[in-house]
C-alpha cells in the first residue's frame, strides 16, 4: 500500500459537464481523520484521512487517503488531498479547515509550514481541551522526535483563541487569514453547532470508513 493511498475521489456531477456550482465566497476544503484499531500504533496500520469540499451542508466533492498510524507523513498527504480538492474543483476555496493538528494517533502536522507551501490559508479547529503535560508525556515514550512534534502541538494550542460564534465558542487557529474574516468563515459554515458542518461532514464519514474497514479486517481474521 505504501505509506498513503487514495481511499476514493468523487465529486458532485449534479451540473451538466460535471461542473462545481461552488458559491464564490465561503467554501472550505475540510480534513479529518477516522477510527483506526489500536493495533494499528506505532506504524502497524492504516487510518481514513478525509478531505470534504463544502460551504455550510452542501457537500460538493470528497477525497480520501489512509494515512500510516503515527508517521511524519501528515503533511504531505494533507498537500496530496488539497491538491485532489483543487483538481475536483477548478477553484480554490476560502481556507483548508483542519481537526487540531494531531492525525492517526500522533502524526503531527505544522500548520504553519503547510500554510506556506500551499499557500491557502489553515483554519485548526480544536473541538475539545488538549492535556499539554499528558500529550507530552505520551510522545516522549513512543517517539525519538518527541521534542519536534510536541513543539508544533504547543505552539499551535497556546497560539489558538477560543472565540463566541453564533453558535457558541469555539477555539480555533488562524493562518493567512485575519481574524475576523476568519470568524466569518467558520460562522458562515455553522449550522446547528459550533464546528463548521463541512468538517463536521469529514468526521461522520471518515469515522464510517475506519468502521467499516475494521470490521473488515476482523471478518478477515475469522
Amino acid at each position: 500500500m505504501g505509506l498513503y493511498s487514495i481511499g476514493a475521489s468523487t465529486r458532485d456531477k449534479s451540473k451538466e459537464g460535471g461542473t462545481m456550482d461552488l458559491p464564490r465566497r465561503g467554501a472550505m476544503l475540510a480534513v479529518d481523520d477516522g477510527y483506526f484499531q489500536p493495533e494499528y500504533k506505532s506504524l502497524k496500520g492504516y487510518a481514513p484521512v478525509v478531505g470534504v469540499i463544502g460551504y455550510k451542508s452542501r457537500i460538493y466533492g470528497i477525497v480520501v487517503k489512509m494515512l500510516l498510524v503515527d508517521s511524519p507523513y501528515i503533511e504531505d498527504l494533507l498537500i496530496d488531498i488539497y491538491s485532489e480538492a483543487i483538481r475536483l474543483t477548478d477553484k480554490v476555496f476560502e481556507a483548508v479547515v483542519c481537526d487540531n493538528v494531531i492525525y492517526g494517533g500522533f502524526s503531527v502536522y505544522d500548520p504553519w509550514r503547510l500554510n506556506e507551501r500551499i499557500g491557502v490559508p489553515i483554519i485548526v479547529v480544536f473541538d475539545h481541551p488538549l492535556d499539554l503535560t499528558r500529550i507530552k508525556a505520551a510522545l516522549e515514550s513512543h517517539f525519538e522526535d518527541y521534542i519536534d512534534r510536541y513543539n508544533v502541538i504547543e505552539r499551535s494550542y497556546k497560539s489558538s483563541r477560543v472565540v463566541a460564534t453564533p453558535k457558541g465558542y469555539i477555539r480555533m487557529l488562524c493562518i493567512g487569514l485575519k481574524w475576523d474574516i476568519c470568524l466569518k468563515l467558520i460562522a458562515d459554515n455553522q449550522t446547528y453547532h459550533p464546528l463548521p458542518q463541512p468538517l463536521r461532514h469529514a468526521d461522520v464519514i471518515a469515522s464510517a470508513i475506519g468502521r467499516a474497514l475494521a470490521m473488515r479486517s476482523s471478518s478477515a481474521k475469522m
